[in-house]
């Protein structure tokens, strides 16, 4: 039985073997006597290659074998400015988002990062948090604590209030109202724990001006509405009535020298009766007009008492008024001053998304630029898939062929079975 093998190999043309070998190569190709590798496939294309100071001064290089140095050695770097050339100052840099400066790249990605809190975000969240000067040190508010500067007006009028309440429920006195100094209360260790009224004092001197002593700083009083004019009202009608009375005197008198009694003991009776009248008449007069001055005095000084009590309690009522109106000016304030912060902060984030959003769309260009050649490399290898490849052929068949003694012993054995006559191996016929 005879066996054959077929063997059938598709040979790729040339041209195509070429083209797909060449296009290989770009993607993948390692040199064995160098040991390198290459093609686009042995680097990332997210990360491009930074530029340096040419060492040669031809410019820039992106290998830093070739870069200049500076005086520590490392390669020196340029940096990206703002109107897209290149610096090697870092101060005239652009900046990213952080305050870094950015380095000047040959292709590459930006990596992937979120954009902050801009610039009025970061304002509303100063006015809500408290801005602090940086001159003085101080917080200005105007959200929370805003309320605060009104709320200590407010409290600062309350006191005055209260102040100008518990001056007006004082008891009047005649000799006039003591005055008070506030002094601070300490505890044990000197701290101020409160405050305390103390009556403001003064020196009392002698007829020569020495000091005997001290009392209390009054204010009010009868005896600052007392007439100053009255004693002299009062001299003035006694000398009046001293002037009747020696008149009645005289009169008398010449009226006992006409009846011939002058010296004697009626006389003398009509003159003391006349002095008996007179100092009774002068001490009423006296009293009257010094009684009639002090309930003036008595009338105004209470009058001008009650009325400063009715302007402490209006004055009170006024503060109060005044440091609720403030309170509520200080809420108002703080209401506002929310709104402005929701205001600027919802702008903020307006301004926050279309920076990410550029940034998205700027990063998303990137990638399609560095991933280019990885997409052509692609639509070649597609484009391969559909080529109409004509192969050749080549099929080798084998057949075992018997051997050729074998065939020639068979033929014998054949021959010799035919018998007697002729036989190859037959010497005659038999008888």
């Amino acid at each position: 039985m005879a066996e054959s093998v077929v063997k059938t190999m598709d040979l790729m043309p040339e041209y195509l073997e070429k083209m797909f070998k060449d296009l290989m190569a770009n993607v993948f190709q390692y040199d064995e006597e160098s040991g390198e590798f290459s093609g686009i496939a042995t680097e990332s294309p997210l990360y491009g290659k930074q530029i340096y100071q040419a060492a040669d001064g031809s410019g820039t290089t992106t290998d830093p074998e070739l870069a200049a140095l500076d005086e520590a050695g490392n390669p020196v770097s340029y940096y990206q400015t703002a109107d897209g050339t290149y610096t090697t100052d870092a101060s005239l840099a652009e900046l990213d988002q952080f305050g870094n400066p950015i380095f000047a790249t040959e292709g590459g990605v930006a990596p992937p990062t979120k954009i902050g809190f801009t610039d009025l975000q970061q304002k509303a969240l100063d006015m809500l948090m408290g801005e602090k000067d940086p001159v003085t040190g101080e917080y200005s508010y105007s959200g929370l604590g805003a309320y605060k500067p009104y709320l200590d007006m407010a409290e600062d009028l309350y006191k005055k209030s209260e102040e100008a309440i518990d001056a007006s429920t004082a008891m009047y006195d005649p000799l006039g109202q003591i005055q008070y100094d506030m002094k601070d209360v300490l505890d044990a260790e000197g701290n101020v724990i409160g405050q305390e009224k103390v009556a403001q004092m003064q020196d009392v001197l002698d007829a020569e001006g020495n000091v005997i002593g001290q009392e209390e700083v009054r204010k009010g009083g009868y005896k600052d509405y007392y007439n100053p004019f009255v004693e002299d009202v009062i001299d003035t009608t006694l000398a009046d009535l001293s002037d009747i009375k020696d008149a009645e005197t005289m009169k008398s008198r010449g009226e006992q020298i006409g009846l011939g009694a002058f010296g004697g003991s009626r006389g003398a009776v009509a003159d003391s009766q006349f002095l008996q009248d007179y100092l009774r008449e002068s001490a009423r007069a006296g009293g009257e007009l010094r009684s009639e001055a002090f309930d003036k005095a008595m009338g105004y000084s209470t009058n001008a008492f009650e009325n400063a009590m009715t302007r402490g309690q209006t004055a009170g009522q006024m503060f109060q008024d005044l440091g609720t109106g403030i309170g509520a000016l200080g809420e108002a304030a703080q209401a506002l001053g929310f709104k402005d912060i929701n205001a600027a902060f919802n702008v903020g984030s307006l301004e926050q998304g279309q920076l990410q959003a550029e940034y998205d769309a700027e990063r998303q260009a990137q990638l399609e630029e560095a991933y280019e050649p990885f997409a052509l490399l692609s639509y070649a290898a597609d484009m391969m898939q559909g080529i109409p490849v004509s192969g050749t052929g080549l099929t080798a068949a084998g057949t075992p062929q018997g051997s050729p003694t074998a065939n020639i012993l068979t033929d014998t054995l054949g021959l010799d079975a035919g018998g007697g006559d002729g036989g190859l191996f037959s010497l005659g016929a038999k008888t």
